[in-house]
């Protein structure tokens, strides 16, 4: 039966023949060589070397090949084509056993004219199978281990270490720690466990993240914690009512002021980012916020409750409401809805007897109301 390929009827000719379909890719029709006339088979030789010719090829396409000649810096592969691949030789630790003979698979990475050369890489081959494997760890959220190598000023540059290969990558300054490192020299040339913050690659590298795996170590953190124990952290920031600190490797806790030594409470100014702090777990609230104490003695705050009748202070009127002092570190609100409705008109140092309405400890927020005389 003929088959017409390309516009040409080949049905007639003896079988073994070549044609290019329509991607130019060689095909040969099943036949045998030595049952061809003399003629015949020097035409079919012919068409061969031409098809090699003209055979296509990409930069980007993996081809296989043998190797024919290799040395330290470079080898020779035969891939059936009218000219060699010419491939820098990969480093031992990469790809071991290399020798003539072997097949291997080849990246062809540039094809170039006048002279005509083709290049191939197997150490880019290498990385590209890498890339897949990251994918897996970026789905699964799985930590690599990376070396931090320089400080850049927008952050840090790594090494990622897979499958013999290194692998460029770079972590902003805000992806480095749970919180703003004191001393951004500190983990220069340490070995870390990161995660990728996306598959896209920035400038040709990986950009990873040192502060979204500490956060996968946070819940199991907080439930090693113990209220007697006494902890060590290092300062991360101050505000005019309390001091935050980064301790067991992850966790981010706040010191309330007035729960901060009475030497310190008299220095606060001097309180630094990066100072080593040593203190105690007071609370750990339903949102997983960490109050922690240097103190640990029992105030109000630990124990009030909605419904409970107390006497306060205004220590200040606010456009939002009136700022009541409970106790030496417990405050309220009266909103200013309230105070309107119930014309009520409150003064900077006026003792007032109030009511707790609502208490949220996640956000230490006590809202209040005035006590009427009959209550």
């Amino acid at each position: 039966m003929s088959k017409l390929i390309e516009g040409v009827n080949v049905g007639a000719l003896p079988d073994p023949f070549l044609f290019l379909n329509n991607d130019k890719e060689i095909i040969k029709v099943k036949g045998d060589l030595n049952n061809l006339s003399e003629d015949y088979k020097n035409f079919y030789q012919m068409m061969e070397k031409t098809f090699l010719d003209l055979k296509e090829i990409r930069e980007g396409e993996i081809i296989n090949g043998v190797i024919i000649s290799i040395n330290e810096s470079e080898m020779v592969v035969d891939f059936g084509y009218k000219d060699y691949i010419y491939v820098d030789t990969p480093k031992e630790n990469l790809v071991k056993g290399l020798e003539p003979g072997i097949q291997i698979d080849v990246l062809i990475t540039i094809i170039q004219d006048m002279p005509f050369l083709i290049r191939g890489s197997i150490t880019e081959l290498i990385k590209r199978n890498v890339h897949n494997k990251l994918r897996t760890y970026y789905e699964d959220k799985l930590p690599l281990i990376a070396k931090v190598k320089e400080l850049i000023p927008a952050g840090y540059m790594l090494d990622i270490y897979m499958d013999n290969v290194n692998i460029d990558a770079f972590m902003p300054n805000t992806l480095a720690d749970v919180n703003k490192l004191a001393n951004p020299e500190s983990i220069l040339n340490e070995t870390l466990n990161v995660m990728l913050e996306t598959l896209q690659q920035e400038k040709g590298v990986y950009v990873v993240s040192r502060r979204k795996y500490l956060k996968t170590l946070i819940p199991e953190e907080i439930k090693k914690l113990k209220k007697d124990v006494v902890y060590t952290g290092e300062v991360t920031g101050t505000t005019p009512f309390g001091v935050f600190v980064q301790f067991n490797t992850c966790l981010t806790g706040m010191i309330h002021k007035m729960n901060v030594n009475i030497d310190w409470q008299n220095k606060w100014n001097q309180i630094k980012p990066g100072m080593a702090i040593d203190f105690y777990v007071k609370e750990i609230t339903k949102s997983q916020k960490i109050i922690l104490t240097q103190s640990l003695k029992e105030s109000l705050w630990d124990k009030i409750k909605v419904g409970k009748i107390l006497t306060g202070k205004v220590i200040n009127v606010k456009n939002f409401g009136a700022l009541i002092s409970l106790d030496y570190e417990t405050m309220g609100l009266i909103q200013t809805t309230y105070l309107v409705k119930n014309n009520a008109k409150l003064t900077k140092g006026d003792q007032v007897k109030v009511k707790v309405i609502s208490v949220i400890k996640d956000d230490r927020k006590i809202y209040l109301n005035l006590v009427k005389d009959k209550e």
